[in-house]
């Protein structure tokens, strides 16, 4: 009996570390939350990937929305965005649409002031389909 409580008690032990363990990792975990990035706007410049920057362009947040200036001149307007704070990092998603230039979806990570993105513009008719990637690299506007 005394040795049958031993292995009881050793098991009990081994499970609360366990335990312990795994929620400890899932507190260090990401976490996902929206409008981390409100009110910030960051300046840069964008290309082709692969290439040199072209276009100078600026990424601004605001209530839950993303917007980048230099694809106005295609009709593209604001699109929600999401983010996941992990290791200091913010990371985002968001896509944009035009009516007549179809859409841009965005990804991004925010390491201290600099924002890095990639985007991937698709536009899409019955008769062809066009899919270019872009990349951002910014400065936070002070």
């Amino acid at each position: 009996m005394t040795r049958y409580l031993s292995v009881k008690n050793n098991f009990l032990c081994l499970f609360l570390v366990l335990l312990s363990v795994a929620l400890s990792s899932l507190a260090a975990e990401t976490i996902v939350a929206s409008h981390l990035l409100d009110g910030k706007s960051y300046v840069g410049q964008n290309g082709s990937k692969g290439m040199p920057a072209h276009h100078p362009d600026e990424l601004i947040f605001a209530n839950g929305q993303f917007h980048s200036t230099s694809c106005d001149p295609y009709g593209f307007g604001t699109g929600t965005y999401k983010t996941e704070l992990s290791g200091g990092n913010v990371t985002f998603e968001a896509i944009t649409q035009s009516p007549t230039h179809g859409q841009i979806s965005w990804r991004g990570v925010v390491t201290g002031d600099t924002l890095d993105a990639t985007m991937i513009w698709t536009k899409e008719r019955w008769y062809w389909y066009t899919r270019n990637e872009y990349w951002f690299k910014g400065k936070l506007k002070q």
